[in-house]
């Protein structure tokens, strides 16, 4: 597999240093803190959905506009991309999810149902790009959906009289609408190969905003959270949505559909990891048997999906209503 010239695909100086196998591996460390940055900021769900956005788009702007300022031709970085604010607001959608299902079960296991995205995305790869994954892969979604269904048995609340069925059908909501906006972020990367990634990522959280300041305005929550609620969720903007984005985004292109769930290999792990050391969520043998099993589904549809050839960027795009 080899990597688009940095001169047809501006990244960035670290994305053009770092192999694109390796982004979404480091970007998945940092998002591994998210729902401990979500936890310890303790808001409303909407406030923290909405301000983690909020926080992060005047830096991802200022980003966008020295992309406009270095290009060569200043029409290649585009304010906004329609696929990818499209899929921005999916992912505005799936973030809130996320933060609901965190407040229920926790950072750690609110961070492994959502990574079952990678399932979905697999299946979009197949339907929309017409990748072909190797057996394994179905093989996988039976396992997959038999460790939600141990989850949501065995799983403990973090909160009382929390209901972990209900934080389990926020986690596949949030599962559902991530795969969806990573596909649409996909054919947004292949339409225009050339754009810089801050430029993908910008109307990607531009949407996300939205949907989620809609969310918090209609609560009365969509304002800061004071200190150090407020220094918890710039922790989550900048190292969460600007920076481990910004890895997943600069190779999202480069690899088959499924392929940056290799992030899931590690951010659901490490998440249980903090969850369990920082937070001291409840996490005993039953939960870690239901996520090893959630893993393991997932680290066979990776592996299945790993050598699927890479569609082109004019097969990224889905076929034509009526095709």
């Amino acid at each position: 597999m080899t990597d688009i010239p940095a001169t047809s695909t501006p990244t960035g100086p670290v994305a053009r240093v770092l192999p694109p196998l390796l982004r979404p591996w480091l970007g998945a460390v940092l998002i591994s803190f998210s729902g401990v940055w979500v936890r310890l900021a303790d808001v409303e769900v909407a406030r923290s959905a909405f301000l983690r956005g909020a926080y992060a788009l005047p830096v991802l702007a200022v980003l966008v506009a020295v992309a406009r300022r270095r290009a060569p031709d200043p029409r290649v970085v585009r304010w906004v991309l329609p696929w990818a604010l499209a899929g921005g607001v999916l992912l505005g959608i799936d973030l809130v999810a996320w933060h609901a299902a965190i407040e229920i079960v926790g950072a750690g296991l609110g961070t492994v149902l959502p990574n079952m995205q990678v399932v979905f995305v697999g299946l979009a790869g197949v339907l929309i790009f017409r990748e072909r994954p190797a057996a394994g892969f179905w093989v996988a979604l039976p396992i997959v959906l038999g460790g939600m269904w141990i989850l949501s048995v065995v799983g403990q609340p973090v909160v009382v009289d929390g209901s972990v069925p209900l934080g389990v059908f926020y986690g596949v909501v949030a599962a559902v609408t991530y795969a969806a906006a990573l596909v649409l972020l996909r054919v947004s990367r292949g339409r225009q190969p050339a754009a810089p990634s801050v430029a993908f990522l910008f109307s990607l959280t531009v949407g996300a905003t939205a949907i989620m300041g809609a969310a918090a305005a209609g609560q009365g929550v969509a304002a800061p959270a004071g200190w150090p609620a407020d220094g918890w969720l710039l922790l989550l903007a900048l190292g969460s949505q600007v920076v481990g984005w910004l890895l997943v985004t600069s190779s999202i292109h480069l690899l088959p559909a499924a392929a940056t769930s290799v992030a899931l290999l590690l951010q659901p792990v490490l998440a249980l990891v903090w969850g369990r050391v920082l937070l001291d969520e409840p996490l005993g043998l039953p939960q870690v048997a239901g996520a090893t099993v959630v893993l393991l589904g997932v680290a066979m549809a990776h592996r299945a999906i790993a050598g699927t050839r890479v569609a082109t960027p004019a097969a990224a795009a889905p076929p034509p209503a009526g095709a």
